[in-house]
């Protein structure tokens, strides 16, 4: 009974907070636009955002970088964002299903019936990656680091200030310190009671899979909108989402590739960023292209946030890939100010690669 509870405690922090939270942001969308995809999406990087924020000042002006404070401030913080997130969007009528199909009763049914078929394989595929993920744990060397980081952090309040290969305290490690998603796995442990190693590798591929096939979703459905695929769109996107989901599960050529990543290191940044930041950037400009709003480019302030927590790289391949996909979009669609917005959105980034330097320097 224990056990259940903290798995229900667990879900609501890991799922059910960051999915409202996304209601914040989508309440600058007419409502045909808040579709669950979006919703969730957003909120996950919403919550990946503020965690980033409000960890870095913490973890380098607190004695120890104080765990516990982050803890009680960061769930605060997300159950005010709920709140008024929830309210701004009208509750769960804020948020819109998918249309239904056209055409004549009789070609509305085949279609009905393709379509549910397409998606029940996609499903079974799903299922069958997330039952493998959890019973088929992959270790490998980097759990020395940041799975140990995560457990220490939960054990001892203390961020980054022990050395998870031997116990010992030791400076700030600026080249991983600034990407806390170990961290948020910390925190996941530290709220649910369950142990860092357990939400790492158990429980974090069950989130980080689906969430990454949302964003693949994301960018499928933004394609399909082109007048080349009208009428079938509905067929298109599970047929899309299944190729992806057998690449995914055929993609392991190399330790290197996302398909890797996402299937046996999903509880790395680097995992996160390559599989949902990537394809959120691509999804983001594809809709920008067809209509800039506050939306999109508040999206990639968050992205630029996200990619902070899950790798200082990651940060750096972010700001040049918003700001080539800035370019192009804005060439393509004739708008210097799509460009003179991706420039504009890249400032945490900059801000973020400025203070790597500094601590690089100073922790020397």
């Amino acid at each position: 009974m224990n056990s259940l509870i903290k798995l229900a405690v667990l879900f609501i922090w890991m799922v059910v907070v960051p999915v409202l939270a996304g209601s914040l942001p989508c309440s600058l969308l007419p409502k045909q636009k808040r579709t669950p995809g979006v919703l969730i999406l957003t909120g996950y990087l919403l919550t990946f955002s503020v965690f980033e924020v409000l960890a870095l000042p913490i973890l380098l002006f607190t004695y120890g970088g104080d765990f516990r404070l982050l803890c009680v401030l960061f769930s605060v913080v997300m159950v005010i964002l709920v709140i008024i997130g929830v309210v701004r969007c009208g509750g769960p009528s804020g948020v819109v299903t998918v249309n239904g199909l056209s055409g004549s009763d009789t070609d509305r049914q085949k279609s009905r019936i393709i379509v549910c078929v397409l998606w029940l394989i996609f499903a079974a595929i799903l299922v069958f990656q997330l039952y493998m993920a959890f019973t088929h744990l992959t270790f490998d060397g980097d759990d020395a680091y940041y799975v140990a980081s995560s457990v220490i952090t939960d054990e001892t309040g203390t961020m980054y200030r022990i050395l998870p290969y031997t116990g010992g305290s030791t400076k700030l490690d600026v080249r991983h310190a600034l990407a806390l998603f170990p961290m948020w796995i910390a925190y996941l442990a530290r709220v649910s009671g369950l142990h860092a190693a357990n939400v790492t590798h158990s429980i974090l591929p069950l989130l980080a899979i689906p969430l990454c096939d949302i964003a693949y979703a994301c960018v499928a459905g933004q394609l399909f909108q082109k007048k080349i695929f009208e009428g079938k769109q509905k067929v298109l996107l599970p047929v899309f989402m299944i190729l992806t989901a057998i690449f995914q599960i055929f993609g392991n050529v190399s330790i290197y590739t996302p398909e890797t990543f996402l299937m046996m290191r999903s509880w790395q940044g680097k995992s996160i960023f390559v599989n949902l930041l990537i394809p959120t950037v691509i999804w983001i400009f594809l809709w920008t292209a067809v209509e800039e709003t506050r939306f999109a480019w508040l999206l990639l302030v968050l992205v630029n946030l996200s990619a902070g927590l899950c790798s200082s790289m990651a940060v750096v391949m972010t700001l040049g890939m918003i700001i080539l996909c800035g370019i192009f979009a804005g060439w393509a669609v004739r708008n210097r100010k799509v460009i003179k917005n991706a420039l504009l959105v890249c400032i945490p980034g900059y801000v973020y690669v400025v203070l790597f330097v500094v601590l690089s320097i100073y922790y020397k």
